[in-house]
Formats: structure tokens, C-alpha cells, sequence
């Protein structure tokens, strides 16, 4: 079963794309919101003119610097934007920090199924973290 969309968490969660275009524009970044929205989040030019994607992601049980899991899980649902040239840029609940994933490592990260508060069976990508 898959989440069905929440307008209320879209508007909580939707000032994380701000956020993350700052973010990317003090790397030397063109970052804007994509207009599509059905699509990725973000799009974004690199310094060597080079365009990407982003999507923006809030961890709300991520609390503080250190991430405490050792796997995150990104609703295999959102695996169409995991592409050579996409990123997944995951904040924690305070917006104060940031894991970065390549779109390519979500294509080759393994498929889990598991409950959430929201729904029952739901299929994610787990991706290992390194807490060190």
C-alpha cells in the first residue's frame, strides 16, 4: 500500500525546498523549484553548467546533527527520479542538517517492505548510513 498524499504534510514539509536551494545555491548552484508538479522537486545547474534534479525529503523522527538509524528507507515510489543525474537530499526534523544520496545508489540499494504510521506493507529503499 502506498501513502496517499497529504496536503497538510506537503504544506509542513514544502519550506524544505527552500532551505535546500540556499543550500545548493552557497555550493555555486543555479537551484529553482521544477514547475511540474508531478515531477522532482528541484532542478539545478552545477558551477560547470551541468543540469541535475533534486528531490527533498523531511526525516521528522531525525532529530539533532547525528542521524541515529543505521539505514534510511525512501519510499521505493520515488525511485522514477533516481536517475545518474538526480540527487535525494534528506533533512532532519529541525532542517539543520542534511545526507545527500546519489540517485544512482538508490537504483542498486535494496527493496524492503515494512508498516508505517501511515501505511501497512509499503515498499522503501534501504540505504545503509555511515554514522561516523
Amino acid at each position: 500500500m502506498i501513502k496517499p498524499f497529504s496536503l497538510e504534510l506537503y504544506a509542513d514539509n514544502d519550506n524544505a525546498k527552500e532551505l535546500v536551494i540556499k543550500w545548493l545555491e552557497s555550493k555555486g548552484c543555479t537551484a529553482w523549484v521544477n514547475p511540474d508538479q508531478y515531477g522532482i522537486d528541484l532542478l539545478f545547474k552545477n558551477p560547470d553548467g551541468e543540469y541535475y534534479s533534486c528531490e527533498v525529503d523531511v526525516k521528522h523522527n531525525w532529530k539533532g546533527a547525528k542521524f541515529p538509524f543505521k539505514t534510511m528507507h525512501i519510499p521505493a515510489r520515488k525511485l522514477k527520479f533516481a536517475t545518474d543525474n538526480s540527487i535525494f537530499v534528506i533533512l532532519n526534523s529541525e532542517r539543520s542538517h542534511l545526507i545527500m544520496l546519489h540517485g544512482e545508489d538508490l537504483r542498486k540499494a535494496p527493496i524492503v517492505r515494512k508498516d508505517t504510521i501511515y501505511t501497512e506493507g509499503e515498499y522503501f529503499i534501504e540505504i545503509e548510513i555511515s554514522n561516523e
